[in-house]
């Protein structure tokens, strides 16, 4: 009678080990999941940043090719380099 109790410890000392190491690996777990999350919420935060960055470039670019495509700025630099609209002898027209 005295083994079957010390088998039924032995047992439940198993049982105990298996369970504290589930713990430990679902802690672990845990933990890893959360470091994650928190890289990611920081990527995440970077590449919002970029886009604002970007988004900011795109519209300064665009005001800056349309203030160079502008008539007055272009009539300005034909003047500049000699250019001047061409007489009626200089233009030929293409008939269909």
């Amino acid at each position: 009678m005295p083994e079957k109790k010390k088998e039924k410890k032995t047992g439940s000392y198993k049982w105990l080990a298996v369970m504290l190491l589930a713990t430990f690996v679902l802690g672990m777990a845990k933990v890893w999941v959360t470091v994650e999350r928190v890289d990611l919420a920081y990527r995440m935060e970077r590449l919002q940043e970029e886009y604002r960055d970007n988004r900011e470039l795109r519209t300064k670019l665009s005001i800056e090719k349309n203030n160079l495509l502008s008539p007055y700025r272009l009539r300005e630099f034909g003047r500049e380099h000699g250019l001047s609209r061409p007489g009626n002898e200089q233009v030929r027209k293409i008939r269909k």
